[in-house]
């Protein structure tokens, strides 16, 4: 599926080489003539041109995301972060999940920058659920929002309206790999550090180059930088402008090196609680993928340098001449002295992907690209404010021909994000289709509120090219799944129930009635063979279709109405941080909740205490001593520590 930027664009001309040609002798022609009074109205005409484009895209987006929500590959996890982001934030940023596991610590909404983008949609996140309107939002910051910061950006520091509405038009399409990962898998948070970069590039230079600005200023530099580094690989990005800074020493004055630290002071300030979770709670994620693998050297390094040039043919054509070859040789030396260590360190941590494998490094190619798009409008902006007249006839005629060169591939560059966004490209946004939404109903309708349906075996993108991730919201049931996210894969077992539960018939009968499970979902041949073997204890309720698997639901047979008590009776209320437990009768001594116990739950209720409950030898659920309170209320405080794994080892159950 990766491959060139023009992989799958459909020419109008026999072939695409002649569109180009065609659309630069004919820009060059118009150049050429058009003299003094062409240049003058470039910058409207290209403020018309990304306007137009800007519509197109958005015309062949909407027939996407204006009804069902985005639903293929990781869409349905991040939907699920931004969901939890709403319940929790400003007060948590993570924690303790009941809607997964009987009650996971779940916080990988920090490690992969969710939140960024929740930030920058919080008005309608506040009121409501992210599925209502996450595709129209998707579309907005791709195809609108993005572009428009990086026009402000660029303009900000200094370039001309024509470069910094170039700015705007690469934006659009700054590589093939930008509609993989954000408009077909969803990952908003490589998203929005990724796009974001561009003005923390722009803006800086406006301070330390240009020593202007004053504290507004600071605020806006401050913030972008914040919500790039919510990505934690987006720390790199912030970090590789220090070589940048200091290789313009020669432009410090007291003042632009006060405003710079204050705003990294004040993005600092703002990510702390983001880096305290990623240090501790989320530290055995980030140590997983920071693990390198052993062997020859110089093959590894052949492994990475693969991967970059790779992620280079994905770019827009103007980023490879112009981004990085003009930060190399043409730009301005201010231009070349503040961009150029930045994109030699993130194409050198690039290369690392031959070492660190599990660690998406490659994925740095996308802000690289977004911060060589700095230099490009440099230099478009100086093509295109400089007239062929009054040079020799072949130096203006070369001239013009650069600039229709230029236009053309601008114009071609909206091309292909108008086939991405109309899926015709290679990487589709797939909507929900009609069996999510009939699994979800059919879910609320026959699990018992408290009830639980659980998963065997894997999920692995079997439920229309998606996770099961959103499920529980659409449905408002609770869940148990091992592969519910499918990273870091290291991690988890892709299997379920856990290992110890899968020996006999007679332990998955124990985990069941543990957990109070209902029914249990399967689709690979396996599973469903187990649960059909036993007609006795599992019968078949439904059978669904989803692309090439046969998914089929089993009701557990025998066992009494599903409670949330594995002692004693009562309600139990679970959301995010927060269990509310309402004993019966209220002077009960002790009671169980079927919620796993985990070593940062608390008890906010004044008398009444919590502990841990031996279930039998590995899972252990929460023991509430009332203390003669008819309410108790448990919540969740994170410690300083990395998240305990599971009693066989792993994480997700």
């Amino acid at each position: 599926m990766m491959g060139q930027f023009w992989v799958r664009l459909e020419p109008w001309l026999p072939s695409l080489r002649l569109d180009l040609l065609a659309l630069a002798l004919l820009a060059a022609l118009l150049f050429r003539l058009g003299g003094t009074r062409l240049r003058r109205r470039m910058p409207l005409l290209l403020g018309l041109l990304l306007a137009g484009g800007q519509i197109a895209c958005l015309q062949a987006a909407w027939k996407f995301v204006s009804g069902p929500m985005p639903w293929g590959i990781d869409h349905p996890a991040f939907l699920f972060r931004l969901k939890e982001f709403r319940e929790l934030f400003p007060l948590a940023l993570g924690g303790y999940n009941p809607w997964w596991n009987a009650g996971t610590e779940h916080f990988i909404g920090v490690t992969s920058g969710t939140h960024a983008f929740g930030l920058l949609n919080l008005p309608p996140l506040l009121c409501l659920d992210p599925h209502l309107f996450h595709g129209p939002a998707l579309a907005f910051w791709l195809i609108v929002g993005f572009p428009w910061l990086g026009v402000l950006a660029v303009r900000a520091a200094g370039v001309r309206w024509t470069g910094a509405l170039c700015a705007g038009l690469l934006m659009c399409a700054v590589s093939r790999a930008q509609f993989l990962f954000f408009w077909q898998s969803g990952n908003v948070g490589a998203m929005t550090s990724a796009m974001l970069t561009l003005p923390v590039v722009a803006l800086g230079y406006r301070l330390i180059v240009l020593r202007r600005g004053g504290w507004g200023m600071v605020v806006a530099l401050g913030v972008a930088a914040w919500l790039v580094c919510l990505w934690t690989p987006g720390v790199l990005v912030c970090a590789g402008l220090v070589p940048g800074w200091i290789a313009m020493r020669r432009r410090w004055t007291i003042r632009s090196n006060r405003l710079l630290v204050a705003a990294g002071l004040l993005a600092l300030v703002l990510a702390l609680p983001w880096f305290w979770i990623t240090l501790f709670p989320s530290r055995g994620i980030v140590n997983y993928v920071a693990t390198g693998v052993t062997g020859s050297r110089w093959l590894m390094l052949q492994a990475g340098v693969r991967q970059l040039l790779l992620r280079l043919q994905e770019w827009h054509p103007l980023l490879l001449v112009l981004g990085a070859g003009g930060a190399v040789v043409v730009a301005p030396r201010s231009v070349r002295r503040w961009t150029l260590p930045l994109l030699l360190i993130l194409a050198a941590i690039i290369c690392g992907t031959g070492w660190w494998s599990q660690s998406q490094l490659d994925r740095m190619a996308l802000p690289m690209a977004v911060a060589a798009v700095f230099p490009t409008t440099v230099l478009c902006g100086r093509l295109f404010a400089r007239g062929s007249m009054g040079r020799s006839r072949i130096a203006g005629l070369l001239h013009a021909l650069a600039q229709g060169v230029v236009l053309a591939l601008l114009m071609m560059g909206l091309r292909v994000a108008q086939m991405h966004y109309a899926c015709r490209g290679g990487f589709k946004l797939w909507p929900a289709p009609d069996t999510i939404y009939d699994f979800a109903d059919w879910i609320r309708r026959e699990v018992p509120p408290e009830g639980r349906l659980a998963f065997a075996g894997t999920t692995d993108w079997k439920y229309e090219w998606g996770k099961p991730t959103y499920l529980p919201i659409l449905s408002g049931r609770e869940m148990m799944a091992d592969d519910y996210y499918s990273y870091p894969r290291g991690l988890i077992e892709r299997n379920y129930p856990p290992k110890a539960y899968r020996v006999s018939l007679d332990s998955w009968l124990a985990f069941t009635r543990a957990y109070g499970i209902t029914h249990w979902a399967a689709a690979d041949p396996r599973h469903k063979g187990f649960l059909a073997g036993h007609p006795e204890w599992f019968e078949l309720v439904r059978r669904m279709s989803m692309q090439s698997s046969r998914i089929e639901i089993y009701r557990v047979l025998g066992l009494p109405p599903p409670t949330r008590f594995l002692e004693g009776t009562g309600s139990v209320t679970a959301r995010e941080n927060a269990l509310v437990v309402r004993p019966e009768p209220a002077d009960t001594e002790r009671v169980v909740i079927r919620y796993q116990w985990r070593d940062g739950l608390v008890c906010r209720t004044p008398g009444a205490t919590i502990e841990p409950f031996n279930v039998d030898g590995h899972l252990q659920f929460i023991a509430v001593r009332p203390g003669g309170n008819p309410v108790v209320r448990i919540g969740y405080r994170p410690r300083f520590a990395p998240l305990k794994p599971n009693f066989d080892g792993t994480f997700h159950h």
